[in-house]
């Protein structure tokens, strides 16, 4: 084999970032009221990961989606029902945004949102892919205060396609499952 015109020069793929499991500082980027399908209030967080590693991923993620595919959609969102048995939850997380933002009080205009920082708690999701593989998302499940994920928060379960959570499954290879510190070859 002859080396390819321009291998010096080109930038080496190592494949994709994925973010993990965990909690991440965000920033939130949008905020609007909408409707469900069936005509429940609900609010939409469009945010980013704001700092260290993964800050920047989901508009990384959507530049190289997009430059495939025009139609493309911002994935970091946060979908909260806001009235009914979900107040509680809607007033968790606009508590813990409010506690994040030091001198923050929310007015009822979603638009004072943009910019504020809160903590995220992330899961992994499966769900099944187009030729029916069962893989896994990771999705931010829980708004925290910034403060409580610096301090480190519990990874969740792992919400499974039927609806169910199980805890993650022990590392494997080639459908082989082994110990943490046992490796195959």
């Amino acid at each position: 084999m002859q080396k390819p015109a321009g291998y010096d020069q080109a930038e080496a793929f190592t494949g994709f970032k994925v973010i993990p499991p965990g909690g991440h500082i965000c920033k939130i980027l949008k905020a609007e009221v909408t409707s469900t399908q069936t005509g429940r209030e609900k609010m939409i967080l469009f945010f980013d990961i704001a700092e260290g590693d993964y800050a920047g991923y989901y508009l990384e993620q959507y530049n190289r989606k997009k430059s495939n595919n025009p139609e493309s959609n911002w994935q970091g969102t946060f979908h909260q029902l806001t009235e009914d048995n979900s107040l509680p939850y809607f007033k968790g997380m606009i508590e813990s945004i409010e506690k994040s933002n030091p001198g923050f009080e929310f007015n009822w205009d979603e638009r004072t949102l943009v910019g504020k920082l809160f903590g995220g708690v992330f899961g992994q999701e499966e769900y099944e892919s187009r030729d029916g593989e069962i893989k896994l998302s990771t999705k931010l499940r829980f708004i925290r205060t910034v403060d409580d994920v610096r301090k480190g928060v519990e990874i969740p379960k792992i919400k499974t396609v039927n609806g169910e959570y199980r805890e993650p499954a022990p590392r494997s290879f080639g459908g082989q499952v082994f110990p943490e510190a046992e490796i195959p070859f």
